[in-house]
């Protein structure tokens, strides 16, 4: 008869299926194992230990939808509602850049209007001032349009952008989802 001491570590148990120890200490499992003169044996033991994550269905992404799927997380029905998720996720972000790209193109042209104007007060008393007043006065006209169009392209995708944000936070709020990990 041979004793197999193998160590009790805190938070792992064994495996289903695994051989039952014919002794528990705080510390130790003991295994009796038959075996006879000169004879080699093997004993498997299995341990396991439960690992918690959290995920904010919130933040997560097309990548890790994917792996999900790839480890058997996800059934084929939460994978696509997940990917929805992350598709409204995207509409949402498009949108939120559109309106970054607007507001630079506004900072932009304010900071040319600046110079313009910079550029009139400096003509003050010289020999082109008509000519390069109009010149200024028509581009400042054109940027001031350009301007209120560019307002109105960031006031739309405003809308746009709470409307989907609304759209996906009640995707988030009605998805019901359990996974085993």
């Amino acid at each position: 008869m041979l004793v197999v001491e193998h160590p009790a570590r805190p938070g792992w148990t064994l495996k289903k299926g695994a051989p039952e120890p014919e002794e528990k200490s705080p510390g130790t499992y003991r295994f009796r194992v038959s075996l006879a003169a000169k004879a080699t044996a093997t004993l498997p033991i299995e341990e396991v230990r439960p690992v918690s994550a959290v995920y904010q269905v919130a933040d997560l992404g097309p990548d890790q939808v994917q792996l999900f799927m790839k480890n058997g997380s996800l059934t084929p029905e939460m994978a696509a509602a997940l990917q929805k998720i992350t598709t409204q996720k995207a509409v949402v972000q498009k949108l939120r850049q559109e309106m970054e790209d607007r507001q630079k193109d506004i900072a932009r042209i304010v900071d040319d209007q600046g110079r313009l104007r910079e550029n009139m007060k400096a003509l003050r008393g010289s020999a082109e001032e008509k000519a390069l007043q109009q010149r200024y006065t028509k581009q400042l006209d054109d940027q001031e349009t350009q301007l209120a169009a560019l307002r109105k392209k960031i006031q739309d995708a405003e809308v746009q952008r709470d409307a989907a944000q609304t759209k996906l936070e009640t995707m988030i709020d009605e998805l019901q989802l359990e996974a085993s990990f």
